[in-house]
C-alpha cells in the first residue's frame, strides 16, 4: 500500500470508496451516509491544490483523505477506506501524509469534524492527536461549517495543533 497525492484518473474510483466506506454506518444514526457519494467534480478543489490523497493497494484507490483551507487550520474534509481495507492503518497513514504536509506548509493547526457518539469517530481522532474543542473555543470559521451538518448536537469540532 502507497499514500500519494491524487490524479485526475483517480477521481471515478472515489466514490466507489465512499459507498464501501459507509456500510460502516449500517444501523447507526449516520446510517443516512449509505449509498451516498461525491461526483468526481467535487475532489477537484482539492486536486488542483495538492489536498487530495490517496491510499493505493495494488494499483487501486482504496482510501482517500480530501482537506481545504478553513480559516487558519488545515480541514480535514473527508477521509474514508473501503471497507475490506479498514482495520489496516490506512487511515492513520493518509492522515499521517496530509499532516505532515500542513505542517510543511505551515498550518497552525488541523481541525475536522465528526460525530461525537459513534464510538470509533472521535475516539479514532483522539488516537491520533486531536482534541474536541468546546463551543466557546471554536473558530467562527469552522462553528459555521459544523451549523448545517445533520444533527449538529451530535456533531463535534477536533482540532490538533501542529506547531
Amino acid at each position: 500500500m502507497i499514500v500519494r497525492y491524487g490524479t485526475e484518473a483517480d477521481l471515478p474510483a472515489l466514490g466507489v470508496v465512499e459507498l464501501s466506506a459507509a456500510t460502516l454506518f449500517v444501523g447507526t444514526h449516520m446510517a443516512w451516509a449509505v449509498g451516498q457519494t461525491s461526483a468526481p467534480e467535487h475532489f477537484h478543489p482539492a486536486l488542483s491544490q495538492n489536498k487530495l490523497w490517496i491510499a493505493e493497494d495494488g494499483g487501486m484507490p482504496v482510501g482517500f483523505l480530501r482537506a481545504e483551507r478553513l480559516g487558519n487550520s488545515f480541514y480535514i474534509d473527508e477521509i474514508s477506506v473501503s471497507a475490506s481495507h479498514q482495520r489496516r492503518g490506512i487511515g492513520r497513514s493518509l492522515m499521517q501524509a496530509a499532516l505532515t504536509e500542513a505542517a510543511a506548509r505551515r498550518f497552525r493547526a488541523a481541525s475536522l469534524t465528526t460525530d461525537r457518539t459513534i464510538p470509533w469517530n472521535a475516539p479514532y481522532y483522539v488516537q491520533m492527536g486531536f482534541r474536541v474543542l468546546a463551543a466557546d473555543q471554536t473558530p467562527p470559521v469552522l462553528a459555521r461549517r459544523l451549523a448545517p451538518q445533520r444533527n449538529p448536537a451530535r456533531r463535534c469540532v477536533m482540532w490538533r495543533d501542529l506547531r
